[in-house]
């Protein structure tokens, strides 16, 4: 009995013991005695890439919650928890965000992780460019690749896809249009998904694309109608530039091979056979009103007014050159070309030529 005894007192003591554990667990401020009672009990901390909703269950009502991060919404609070869902995460990293708890003066944190998405492209670019022969371009895949799962979502019907392995092959046909270009989104699952532009560019026209005949589009005057004429542009001795033929007199022309860009600059040109004066071909210049609301107009041969066009066109068939006049030209309202006579230090004669057209403003040149 002794013995019996003797348990019965081990138990008691370890009874009481027990309960003094339970409550020195909440916790007394001793300089304002005041008992701290915010605590969690139990909360979901871990999450995959997918996201999810969990719950914080704390010992006690009466609380507020905060979310810190803007991947973790809160929802309903009700007694003493309070819910809150985690948003799917397509990168490949890992993130924590924070949970403030808050009564009176007390604060508690709760910390959530989220892995990150298990397939991805860590290097994706904002923008592929390829040019107009067409070709592969070749995207490396990470993590747990699914083929039947990758999905790129506005394919045009000029591009197309494969996957093999850790690659995924995006293949391009070739072109005969300047430029064409798409908006495309990449998916490998339901959690990734990333948006990237394809672009197919023509590149240099070449030379001798840019060679024969062409529709010049011109007005004479200022609000003139619109005319047309027939011209050429033919090699040069060089070949490295051209000529424009179909005017008053031909036209020397630059050409930008990179940028296909043609460039025509105020001038003295060859003197056509029984022509003793200088024949100049000169930036028509004007302000169209000027001041007193009328057109006013001057020539100024300067070489720096230069007139450029760069290739616009849907086709390789049928370049189009729209010609503008330099940012000096613009500075002056320089709008066209016209071609007169030189002699004796000033202005003689328009010089008309054969064809007759000796001024042409805001022109353009489109091949036939």
């Amino acid at each position: 009995m002794k013995i019996i005894h003797r348990s019965l007192g081990a138990l008691l003591l370890a009874s009481l013991t027990l309960l003094v554990g339970v409550s020195s667990c909440r916790k007394d401020d001793p300089a304002t005695k005041t008992e701290h009672t915010l605590r969690v009990l139990s909360s979901e901390h871990n999450f995959t890439a997918a996201g999810g909703t969990g719950t914080i269950t704390l010992a006690e009502g009466g609380f507020t919650a905060k979310s810190e991060a803007s991947w973790i919404t809160l929802g309903a609070t009700e007694s003493t928890k309070v819910t809150f869902t985690v948003a799917p995460f397509t990168e490949p990293t890992t993130r924590t965000g924070l949970i403030t708890l808050t009564r009176g003066d007390e604060t508690q944190q709760v910390a959530i992780s989220q892995l990150g998405a298990y397939s991805y492209v860590s290097d994706l670019e904002s923008a592929y460019t390829i040019e107009r022969k067409g070709g592969t371009i070749e995207i490396t895949l990470v993590g747990d690749i699914r083929p039947s799962a990758v999905k790129i979502e506005g394919l045009p019907e000029w591009a197309s896809f494969k996957v093999e392995g850790k690659k995924l092959l995006l293949t391009v046909e070739s072109t005969n249009v300047f430029q064409r270009e798409a908006n495309l989104t990449l998916k490998l699952s339901e959690l990734y998904s990333k948006s990237f532009r394809l672009i197919q560019s023509y590149g240099p026209l070449g030379y001798d694309a840019v060679l024969g005949d062409y529709t010049l589009t011109y007005i004479s005057t200022y609000k003139g109608e619109t005319k047309t004429a027939d011209v050429k542009l033919i090699a040069d001795q060089a070949k490295k530039a051209f000529i424009l033929q179909g005017l008053a007199a031909d036209i020397p022309v630059a050409f930008e091979e990179k940028t296909n860009t043609l460039t025509i600059k105020p001038q003295e040109l060859a003197k056509p056979q029984g022509v003793t004066a200088s024949l100049i071909l000169a930036s028509y210049a004007g302000w169209f009103p000027g001041p007193n609301g009328k057109a006013t107009g001057d020539l100024t041969w300067a070489a720096d007014y230069t007139y450029s066009a760069t290739w616009d066109a849907v086709s390789i068939e049928h370049p189009a050159f729209p010609f503008a006049p330099s940012e000096a030209g613009k500075t002056r309202g320089h709008h066209g070309l016209h071609f007169f006579l030189f002699e004796g230090g000033s202005y003689k004669s328009a010089y008309s030529g054969t064809t007759g057209i000796h001024t042409i403003l805001e022109f353009s040149l489109t091949k036939k």
